[in-house]
């Protein structure tokens, strides 16, 4: 195992790693640049062999090569979403060099391909600064202990005055700094679920189902409103073949902001959206609700869709 000396040892296998976080965030956004450049495989190049050297090929002038290449494309890309898609690829093959030296200039080649292809997926949605902070939190999330403990070596990065600097600091934040405490919950409710299950006034609903937003992917959460508006709309959003329902609930457990709102779309939680790892108890069905306008969930249920098509988990769970 090789391994760099600088201000710090940095080993072979640390530095795939790296790589391999990076390929992992770059990669999604790769159909950014594909859409407008076709025929253009100088970006995908890159992230091949990117995740070449993170699978154990030897680190070769290969990566620098590419790199550039995809750099090139970046510069001459037909959208700034491309621009920043390709970017974010290069970005990933450059990982393979990053240096053991205490210098803030060097985090970009762990946390740049993620900051790019944030900035590429907000662009692709209309610069929705929401579309972003999904990306950066993913990206978060994607980290493994060894990226955590390669990153814990540099420097902080230094606040810019780019839209890509602040979504790099804003990850680097995510990924150093300890999560907030939740806001202890003090409503009183009442509180309402929405659903397609067909229940009864006693029953318990609780979390580890497949989720209604984003793959679909086991929910460690159950969710809650504590208003009449927001339950209809998750009703009709929720898979399922029976009619949506909305239930009123009881929460049995302790209940937090469900930060897919708070946090990301209505800071201090005006929707009065909440959740829970604990069970929900059925007190009676709701009905003559108003159901929300097809429109809206025609948009809704559109707009996850193009979200999944650029690898973002509309879901925060």
């Amino acid at each position: 195992m090789q391994t760099s000396t600088g201000d710090f040892e940095l080993s072979m296998d640390e530095l795939r790693a790296v790589a391999a976080y990076a390929v992992a965030c770059a990669e999604p956004m790769i159909v950014l640049f594909q859409r407008d450049h076709p025929d253009d495989p100088r970006p995908e190049a890159a992230l091949e062999a990117a995740r070449a050297f993170a699978e154990g090929a030897p680190r070769s002038n290969l990566q620098r090569t590419t790199a550039t290449d995809a750099h090139r494309a970046a510069k001459e890309a037909a959208s700034e979403a491309a621009r920043h898609a390709a970017t974010a690829a290069g970005d990933a093959a450059a990982a393979a060099y990053l240096y053991p030296l205490a210098k803030a200039t060097q985090v970009r080649h762990i946390l740049g391909p993620a900051a790019h292809a944030a900035r590429a997926a907000e662009l692709a949605r209309g610069d929705d600064p929401v579309v972003a902070e999904y990306v950066v939190t993913a990206a978060a999330g994607r980290a493994t202990p060894v990226v955590l403990d390669v990153l814990s070596r540099y420097p902080r990065v230094p606040k810019g005055r780019t839209r890509v600097s602040v979504l790099m600091a804003r990850l680097d934040s995510l990924l150093r700094d300890p999560r907030p405490a939740p806001r202890v919950v003090d409503d009183t409710g009442p509180f309402f679920h929405g659903t397609r299950a067909d229940v009864r006034p006693g029953d318990l609903l609780s979390p580890g189902w497949r989720s209604n937003y984003g793959s679909g992917r086991q929910s460690k959460h159950i969710y809650v409103t504590a208003t009449r508006e927001g339950a209809p709309l998750a009703a009709e959003l929720a898979r399922g073949d029976g009619p949506a329902r909305v239930y009123r609930v009881e929460p049995l457990g302790p209940l937090e902001d469900d930060p897919n709102v708070t946090d990301k779309r209505f800071p201090g939680n005006p929707t009065r959206s909440y959740r829970t790892t604990e069970s929900l108890r059925v007190l009676e069905e709701i009905t003559g609700w108003d159901p929300p306008s097809p429109e809206i969930v025609a948009h809704i249920r559109s707009r996850m869709g193009e979200l999944a098509e650029l690898g973002i988990e509309a879901m925060d769970d």
